[in-house]
């Protein structure tokens, strides 16, 4: 792509400044030649052994000789200032490139495309002219301009984040998907993973809604949907939920990137959340997976589980609730936990031993299936707290212990091992993406929104706990 030409005028400095110095240097030499010619032809035509014709033979000999001196070493001077003047140009162009290169890094700039056929990671998009709409592929400092580049059509376009670039339209370089917001962001993307009827896309609606609603005014916080087809269809999916109606599953094969802009106060540069949400179904073999190319960039991983899943809970809880109504899940998540983790280890080249440098939110969902309260919910957190003041610090401690204490209990516990062992930290959670289990009464999520918090305070330092 470096070499690809592009719709746009050559700088001066790097493509006429040098035809105008070939120009000036030939020009002064054809002068010089020309007046020397011109005094050998008066001498022959007056006779080179004359008075008159032997001065205009000495004046050509002159003029070739000393005159050829002369404009050799005014040509050499020119050239030598000109080329410094073009090395500070090409020095100030290069530092300018490496000035936007550090700024992209020390800003964690990033940016990947939300086409779930796609999925591609890439630093700088493919921007399009806000004049005739033509599309540039390298807008970076380089030959066609150093702060700016000049459009074919005389549009001037900026060439960094640092004056504006990442306002422009852009568009993947791999697919040509049309991205939202503001590419000159962090990204922060967050896949959710869980087996069918686990709750994953009630559980992605629930969440953002709080975050939009409850986090994000609390804190100050501007938030919005980069995709006004995402925000209409958030907007459906809350309609549905506080009707009381359960949201559709996510089709096979299908992967939903939820994107939203995050600005903070005082901070210039925003944040791009995305919140993947993966059919279950993709989980039935490995080679299903190995297409989510947004794994490779994730920043941390959210894992529900259906406890119902777990057969002694089930049966524990049989007589006290219809099964069918929960919609209880038909995928061991124990499986698809390894199925993840091959296809993370094929992506980084891990081996068996190495642990993956990123993070696991273990999220308990419908917690208000009865006895769970007593088990993993705030009464038995508080309780642990209690119990165990001297070395359990906080409530998300004690949360975290009686939720690996009850996987444990329930035959989960080589998924918590596993876990622990291939995550560089894993924390648990529990939360009702529903509130309940009563067709028609509207649904209110409770806890949703603590895991993607707790993901987003361990990717940025600047987002800190309450």
């Amino acid at each position: 792509m470096a070499n690809t030409p592009q719709p746009a005028k050559v700088s001066y400095f790097f493509g006429k400044g040098y035809t105008d110095l070939g120009n000036t240097i030939k020009e002064s030499w054809a002068r010089n030649i020309g007046s020397a010619a011109d005094q050998f032809a008066i001498a022959r035509e007056k006779g080179f052994f004359t008075i008159g014709g032997g001065m205009n033979l000495i004046a050509a000999i002159s003029i070739f000789t000393f005159g050829s001196l002369i404009t050799a070493f005014t040509t050499a001077a020119h050239i030598v200032v000109l080329f410094l003047f073009f090395a500070f140009i090409y020095i100030g162009f290069s530092l300018l490139w490496l000035i936007d290169r550090i700024y992209i890094m020390a800003n964690k700039i990033k940016n990947a495309c939300p086409n779930p056929d796609c999925q591609a990671p890439f630093l700088i998009p493919v921007y399009e002219c806000p004049g005739c709409g033509v599309k540039h592929t390298k807008l970076v400092p380089g030959k066609y301009g150093i702060l700016k580049r000049t459009c074919e059509c005389g549009t001037k376009i900026p060439t960094t984040f640092l004056n504006g670039r990442g306002q422009l339209k852009a568009y993947c370089p791999e697919c040509d998907t049309a991205l939202s917001g503001d590419t000159a962001s962090r990204q922060y993307a967050f896949p959710v993973i869980g087996g069918p009827s686990v709750g994953k896309t009630c559980f992605i609606n629930m969440a953002i809604d709080q975050m939009l609603n409850e986090v994000a005014p609390a804190r100050s916080w501007e938030m919005t949907f980069m995709s006004d087809n995402e925000e209409k269809n958030h907007e459906l999916a809350m309609r549905s939920l506080k009707q009381g109606i359960r949201l559709m599953k996510t089709e096979l094969n299908a992967l939903t990137a939820y994107q939203l802009m995050l600005k903070l106060p005082n901070e210039k540069i925003g944040r791009r959340i995305y919140i993947y949400d993966i059919s279950g179904e993709m989980f039935s073999s490995s080679g299903d997976v190995q297409n989510n190319l947004a794994y490779s960039y994730a920043n941390g991983f959210i894992f529900i589980i259906d406890p119902l899943t777990l057969a002694q809970f089930a049966m524990e809880v049989e007589d006290k609730i219809d099964l069918n109504s929960y919609g209880a899940s038909a995928k061991d998540f124990d499986d698809i936990l390894n199925i993840m983790l091959i296809n993370l280890e094929k992506m980084f080249g891990l081996k068996d031993k190495d642990t993956l440098k990123r993070n696991l939110a273990v999220v308990i969902n419908k917690a208000d299936v009865p006895t769970l309260e007593e088990k993993i919910g705030a009464t038995a957190a508080q309780q642990y707290l209690a119990d165990n003041a001297a070395t359990c610090k906080n409530y998300e401690s004690a949360r975290d212990a009686v939720c690996r204490s009850f996987l444990e209990q329930y035959g989960a516990g080589n998924f918590v091992r596993t876990a622990e062992a291939k995550f560089k930290t894993v924390r648990y959670f529990t939360c009702s993406a529903l509130g309940h289990n009563h067709e028609g009464q509207p649904y209110e999520g409770k806890n949703v929104v603590d895991p993607v918090m707790w993901l987003l305070q361990q990717s940025d330092s600047s987002i800190k706990p309450e």
